[in-house]
């Protein structure tokens, strides 16, 4: 007898990982156009990275 397989966790469904994936490239967006406007280099570098948190969490990378 084998164990039932688990359910999967709330962030590996495919909707909640595509929303928080919008979010975030939405943020890393705003956060470089005010970052361009007000020369803050060190936010720039933050926008970066959080687009590519976000993109990161695109529904590309789930697998099965």
């Amino acid at each position: 007898m084998s164990a039932p397989a688990p359910k999967p966790g709330f962030f590996s469904r495919r909707k909640v990982r595509l929303v928080i994936a919008r979010v975030l490239v939405v943020l890393g967006i705003v956060l470089a156009v005010i970052s361009i406007l007000t020369a803050r280099w060190g936010l720039l570098v933050a926008a970066i990275i959080t687009v590519g948190i976000g993109a990161a969490f695109g529904p590309a990378r789930i697998r099965r």
